[in-house]
């Protein structure tokens, strides 16, 4: 696994723990079932068990990539990075589906992807989405040129990156607010 992918698996795995991790707890799992627009499609009594899986497999894929670092750092990187990456790009597809067909439809529901948002879901949050897609893809692409044992400074630089650029995803929301136009008070 090069430096770009340690990155990119420390940046995606920090992103996928919060996700899982903010949506735990039965109002919140409920708040998510209720805020996923397609989950719609599917019959109220299996919502829940859908939004569970959904988190469920966010703590895999965070314990997949979590392997693939420890595996990357210790020199013996193994098929945990692609497969890690693979399952990142799937389920990132089906949350970007999602999400375009919930905006096609008009839908503004809060996104509530980390559990707490209360932003409407708009374009931007796609565009978060497609960013993701494209590190996920990054990374698995680079994956697959594993070369030794890699230097600490290299690692801990790419992990540091990496965390950086979890930390954006993660204020997304508030970053998006920062930047919009102030609203007058009359």
């Amino acid at each position: 696994m090069t430096y770009l992918a340690l990155g990119c698996a420390t940046g995606l795995c920090v992103v996928f723990l919060v996700s899982a991790a903010g949506k735990l707890g039965r109002t919140r799992l409920r708040e998510f079932a209720v805020s996923a627009g397609p989950l719609r499609l599917v019959p109220r009594s299996w919502r829940s068990r859908v939004a569970g899986a959904v988190v469920g497999a966010e703590f895999a894929i965070t314990t997949t990539l979590g392997l693939a670092v420890g595996g990357t750092l210790t020199g013996a990187p193994g098929p945990a990075g692609p497969v890690a990456f693979g399952a990142a790009i799937g389920l990132l597809t089906a949350f970007t589906v999602a999400l375009s067909w919930s905006l096609h439809r008009g839908d503004r529901t809060p996104c509530r992807c980390f559990g707490t948002s209360t932003a409407p879901a708009g374009p931007a949050h796609l565009g978060r989405n497609l960013v993701l897609l494209l590190t996920a893809t990054t990374g698995l692409v680079t994956s697959w040129s594993a070369g030794g044992r890699p230097d600490i400074g290299g690692s801990v630089l790419a992990a540091v990156a990496g965390l950086v650029f979890a930390l954006l995803v993660l204020a997304f929301d508030d970053l998006l607010d920062l930047f919009q136009p102030a609203r007058r008070v009359h």
